[in-house]
C-alpha cells in the first residue's frame, strides 16, 4: 500500500487523485469487502466528490462489522487510504 499512498502525495492534481484512487480500488479482492452489508460493496469512484462519500460510507459499514472472525485488515487499509486521497484533494485545493 506504501506505493499507492506515494502516488497519491505525487499527485498535483485532483483528477490525479481520483485516477490512482479508482486504480487502487479495482484492484481490491471481493473477499476482502465481504464483512460489509452488501449495499457497500460495490465502490465507484468517478469524481472528487465519490473519494469523500466512500470513505464515509466505508468507515461506517467498517465500524459496523460486528464479526471477530471478519478477516478486515485489507478493508481498514481501503478507508486509511480513501482517508488520504481525501485529505490529499484537500491539500489540492487549498484554504477556501
Amino acid at each position: 500500500m506504501e506505493s499507492w499512498l506515494k502516488e497519491i502525495e505525487h499527485a498535483s492534481t485532483g483528477a490525479q487523485v481520483v485516477a490512482v484512487t479508482r486504480d487502487y480500488c479495482a484492484l481490491l479482492h471481493p473477499r476482502e469487502l465481504e464483512p460489509l452489508p452488501k449495499e457497500l460493496r460495490e465502490i465507484r469512484i468517478e469524481g472528487e466528490a465519490d473519494i469523500s462519500r466512500v470513505r464515509k460510507k466505508l468507515s461506517e459499514g467498517f465500524a459496523g462489522v460486528r464479526d471477530p472472525q471478519a478477516e478486515t485488515a485489507g478493508l481498514r487499509d481501503l478507508v486509511d487510504y480513501l482517508a488520504r486521497a481525501d485529505e490529499r484533494l484537500g491539500q489540492l485545493r487549498g484554504p477556501r
